[in-house]
């Protein structure tokens, strides 16, 4: 039973609408950034991944949007995952604002390995150990928070 990765980030001031909040597009973004951060710190750069042949690519995205954010925010990225099988991987992820920890946003990513030209592959075993570190029971986060 792995931890979850946590990124912090501030919101920029030109990531925001017009209505002054963080436009929901950018979210996808902060949740892309948390999941290469997190997938760096087990020493799985998307370069590294590379060189030995594969991707990992996003297949699948649910995201859920409960409150706003706003610009000068900190926000916290908390990035885990809660399935390896076969080629994929199911990411949870969770952004909220760090102070306070209130949710603003969930996800779910479903994540595919592929080889080099796009077909399916399975997760190797050497990834899949290194994946393990981030790997949570969504009710283990809950208890944890």
């Amino acid at each position: 039973m792995g931890e979850p990765a946590r990124l912090q980030l501030k919101v920029r001031h030109y990531e925001v609408d017009q209505y002054g909040h963080v436009n929901h597009a950018q979210y996808v973004h902060y949740l892309e950034v948390a999941r290469i951060e997190a997938l760096e710190t087990l020493g799985l750069s998307l370069p590294d991944m590379r060189r030995q042949g594969y991707l990992i690519l996003a297949a699948d995205l649910s995201v859920k949007y409960l409150a706003p954010a706003r610009s000068g925010d900190t926000l916290e990225i908390v990035t885990y995952v809660r399935e390896i099988r076969g080629a994929r991987s199911i990411w949870i992820q969770e952004i909220r604002e760090a102070t306070s920890q209130r949710p603003l946003v969930t996800a779910e990513v479903t994540g595919a390995f592929a080889t080099e030209d796009g077909r399916p592959a399975r997760v190797p075993a050497s990834f899949r150990e290194k994946l393990s570190a981030l790997c949570v029971l969504d009710s283990t986060v809950a208890q944890s928070e």
